[in-house]
């Protein structure tokens, strides 16, 4: 079976009191360009994830750039196959980002994925979701997206720092 390994950085989206987090610092810079090589090389190129951040006002979501400390926000991804024939095994690995605290339950996506759950960055994960965790990480995983298909998945989160 093969896996897309697809990894999306969130960088300049938060700016909790006024002050710019940089995403990228979290990442060592070696495994980044590790990851975007091995999805540069991989025969399922034409798979595409698409990453958004909104925040929920009046029943509607509004994009966001900057959003203040206790603020509700919904990360949302879009994986889409360009491709004339189906894609088998394709893990959607979604990191929190620092200072958002995963909301319990929030977690959804259409196309029958399988939703996992960890508090070390996905080297463990589970499927259940316990009470009081502290999630670091969402991965969506897809035993198949037909031809020219697309998908979305998502979660809620609280911004926290």
């Amino acid at each position: 079976m093969r896996i897309l390994l697809l990894i999306f950085f969130i960088f300049s989206l938060l700016y909790p009191m006024g002050s710019t987090i940089n995403y990228d610092e979290q990442y060592n810079q070696e495994e980044i360009k590790e990851v975007n090589q091995e999805v540069s090389q991989n025969p399922l190129k034409n798979v595409m994830l698409e990453t958004f951040v909104f925040q929920e006002r009046n029943g509607k979501n509004i994009p966001v750039k900057r959003v203040e400390i206790g603020s509700s926000v919904v990360y949302i991804n879009r994986v889409i196959n360009s491709n004339s024939e189906p894609r088998i095994g394709i893990v959607v690995k979604n990191p929190i980002p620092y200072g958002a605290k995963y909301i319990k339950g929030s977690a959804i996506c259409d196309g029958g994925c399988v939703i996992s759950y960890s508090t070390d960055g996905g080297a463990t994960l589970s499927q259940n979701e316990n009470d009081g965790e502290n999630y670091n990480y969402v991965e969506f995983f897809f035993k198949s997206i037909p031809a020219y298909k697309e998908y979305r998945m998502g979660f809620r989160a609280i911004i926290n720092r």
